[in-house]
């Protein structure tokens, strides 16, 4: 039997028919082979570490950004002074921040409460001030020394009330991880001298706690006030640590003392609050309006018998509510009026 040919075009598709299959053929050979292979499952991506920064404030003062509590930090000749802490897992990004500015080491840290979030790095700085001799023999005995040694001074010093002390050291209360005490005061004031200005710290009794502290550097006219100011957000006042809604403002009341205004009531003293943005007299005077108007408005209904109840229901922080109320980690507005209530009909030993 006789064929013809087929025309070229026909010869051009038989022959990709033919390689088109035969890729078909080897892909399904070679198909179990690569189930056997499977890529392996794309990892999830690690969580973004935590960006610090080590701004200037005024004078020689600076302050440690990118925490949830804010540190603020004196730098100079004879060294470095914290005020507060940062939490010890961050120690090593500060130790490198400071670095960039100074090579001494730190030798004072300052505690404005007994806050676990301000107080939670007090152990492992002291920890890490410990001598090369006592660091050496501590190796022989084969005892973890961390890794911030040479980041703070021989017998550093971490500076609070006694009644920070005293809660710190108390066995009948849950302990505060990282807190530890070395030095105190119990007078009104406390100030000493260093990097060539004073330090003034000012008792603020019966105000978040019982042993709360303001902390101003005198050349620099910086004034770090811990958490007994919080722009933003309802303070949290303990009762049972012997805080109060009228000692609060006391407070407050002091730090305006000590704040002066530059022109048209902007910048002059800087003030670092206990969280948020550096501040100046102006935003302590709107927060102190707040704290007044809120507790005025909460006696006057206690003095009519209201209720806790009824008082809540009346709302006497509504016109705040959205600038403060459950903000940055702060209390919601009926949590802080119940505080006030409770302050005010049953204040505690020694509250004004």
């Amino acid at each position: 039997m006789n064929f013809k040919n087929p025309n070229p075009e026909a010869q051009l598709a038989l022959a990709v028919s033919l390689v088109l299959g035969l890729a078909g053929l080897a892909s399904a050979a070679e198909a179990p082979g690569r189930a056997g292979r499977a890529a392996p499952a794309a990892q999830a991506p690690a969580a973004p570490a935590v960006q610090l920064d080590l701004v200037p404030v005024q004078g020689n003062v600076y302050m440690v950004t990118g925490l949830d509590v804010n540190v603020a930090v004196q730098i100079g000749d004879e060294g470095a002074l914290f005020v507060d802490t940062p939490p010890p897992a961050l120690l090593d990004q500060v130790r490198d921040l400071l670095l960039q500015k100074t090579k001494r080491p730190i030798r004072y840290v300052i505690n404005t409460s007994a806050l676990p979030d301000h107080v939670s790095g007090d152990e492992a700085i002291q920890f890490a001030g410990t001598s090369a001799a006592a660091l050496a023999n501590m190796k022989k005995m084969g005892i973890a020394a961390g890794g911030l040694a040479g980041f703070t001074a021989d017998g550093v010093q971490i500076l609070a009330h006694e009644n920070v002390l005293n809660r710190v050291t108390d066995r009948k209360q849950p302990a505060i991880p990282g807190a530890t005490i070395t030095a105190e005061y119990y007078l009104p004031t406390k100030d000493f001298f260093m990097n060539g200005e004073s330090i003034v710290l000012t008792h603020a009794p019966n105000a978040l706690a019982d042993g709360d502290s303001l902390v101003y550097f005198r050349r620099s006219d910086v004034l770090a006030t811990g958490d007994l100011f919080t722009p933003g957000r309802f303070p949290v006042i303990d009762l049972a640590q012997g805080g109060s809604i009228n000692g609060l403002i006391g407070a407050v009341n002091k730090a305006l003392e000590i704040t002066v205004p530059a022109a048209f009531q902007e910048r002059g003293t800087y003030v670092i609050p206990g969280h948020g943005r550096v501040c100046d007299e102006a935003d302590l005077s709107e927060f102190r309006e707040m704290l007044t108007v809120v507790r005025d408005r909460v006696q006057a209904m206690i003095n009519d018998k209201k209720t806790l109840q009824q008082v809540q229901a009346a709302r006497p922080a509504f016109d705040y509510e959205n600038t403060y109320g459950g903000k940055n980690g702060g209390p919601t507005a009926q949590t802080f009026v119940e505080t006030v209530y409770k302050s005010l009909t049953a204040p505690p030993k020694g509250a004004k």
